[in-house]
């Protein structure tokens, strides 16, 4: 298995849309001149500069904010799921992807903070995927309680995050825009995209989307596969993004994958094809795993993983559902791994036990958290023989 050279490609792919380059690409300052995007602020006298954010990128592009501004912060709180102390803004790790009393606590700090900015002040906020669950202040008459139950009924449903985020924002009073409606002050707001189309009314359910904050996405999907492409380019005959949208249940998306491996691999003597994108799968056991493992779980059980070709289906944040992995790889040799320890794939399918599975035969992938969404990468690769 060429484990190894996956890898590469995935994390040329995920470090081209981690904290510390987008930031930098996004933020600048002189003396008293700070930029965002192409937006310049003069911090006058009685100008303060606050930096607020919230995702599972939100800490470590706090920390590269602070490393570019340094004291010209004065303030803000930043949610995230990592753990670490900020020093010149306020830090608080958070829960996802369940909403908990964590959330409550994040979202009170969150409020709290926005309310203190006075008119001439300055923000920046930082937003990125899994907000949705870290921030939340649920509507009059909902208990904390009855939100968990309908997230966690959602979140196994099998819908798309866009539909999940309505709902959310539904019954949600931080949710929608509505933060942004506690603040007085001028700011910008960066986004890091974890949805299909960058659809800035679905991003963290969207708390600074009220119309009068200006949004920036300045990392997704298409950005971090366009470096793998890149990468490989000149190691295969052809490197392509089949695309970077791919939105449907893991059943769908295990034919439309399996016939774009079948097509090319009878066009070329090797290749690297890049599917970006979020399937969606229906939990129907007690299992663990999630979407990339039971994906690459679903492919495992088609006839497009010859002698040549191998498979990593990953996430970009670090985790894969009920897992400490964030996908799986699989080539010809899982077959033979199948075989030795005597394991049903389609037992483990139907329990919805993917990274089980994987674990046994030593192909879950396992990251950590990474500090970054922008959704999943589903790598193949064929070698020359």
């Amino acid at each position: 298995m060429y484990k190894s050279e996956l890898e590469k490609i995935y994390f040329k792919a995920l470090h081209k849309v981690k904290a510390t380059s987008l930031i930098k690409d996004n933020i600048s300052v002189d003396e008293n001149i700070i930029t965002i995007v192409e937006n310049d602020y003069v911090l006058k006298q009685d100008t303060r500069f606050f930096v607020f954010g919230a995702g599972k990128a939100a800490f470590d592009m706090a920390k590269e904010c602070e490393v570019i501004l340094k004291d010209k912060i004065s303030g803000g709180v930043v949610i995230s799921t990592s753990t670490g102390d900020l020093q010149y803004a306020k830090h608080f790790t958070s829960t996802h992807p369940l909403v908990s009393d964590k959330s409550i606590k994040a979202a009170e700090l969150l409020v709290e903070g926005v309310q203190q900015l006075t008119e001439n002040d300055v923000f920046v906020f930082l937003l990125s995927g899994g907000a949705s669950a870290m921030i939340e202040k649920p509507i009059e008459g909902l208990t904390l309680d009855d939100f968990t139950k309908i997230s966690s009924a959602l979140l196994t449903s099998g819908i798309d995050i866009k539909a999940l985020n309505t709902v959310r924002k539904s019954i949600s009073q931080i949710k929608g825009g509505k933060l942004a409606n506690h603040i007085k002050a001028k700011g910008e707001v960066l986004v890091l995209s974890d949805v299909i189309g960058d659809d800035l009314h679905t991003i963290g359910s969207a708390p600074m989307n009220n119309g009068k904050f200006p949004h920036h996405i300045i990392g997704n999907n298409e950005i971090a596969l366009q470096e793998a492409k890149m990468y490989m380019s000149s190691k295969v005959e052809i490197a392509d993004i089949v695309t970077t949208t791919l939105e449907t249940d893991s059943e769908n998306a295990t034919l439309f994958i399996s016939d774009k491996i079948k097509e090319y691999d009878k066009q070329y003597n090797s290749f690297c094809l890049l599917f970006g994108g979020e399937t969606t799968t229906v939990v129907s056991g007690n299992g663990y795993g999630g979407r990339n493992q039971e994906l690459a779980l679903r492919l495992l059980l088609t006839d497009c993983v010859t002698e040549n070709i191998s498979i990593l289906s990953a996430g970009s944040d670090g985790i894969d559902g009920r897992s400490e992995a964030t996908g799986a790889y699989i080539d010809i040799n899982s077959y033979e791994k199948i075989k030795n320890k005597k394991l049903d794939p389609q037992a483990y399918l139907k329990n919805s036990d993917s990274n089980t599975f994987f674990k046994k035969i030593g192909d879950d992938f396992v990251t950590g958290i990474s500090g970054t969404n922008v959704m999943d990468f589903i790598i193949i690769v064929k070698n020359k023989r």
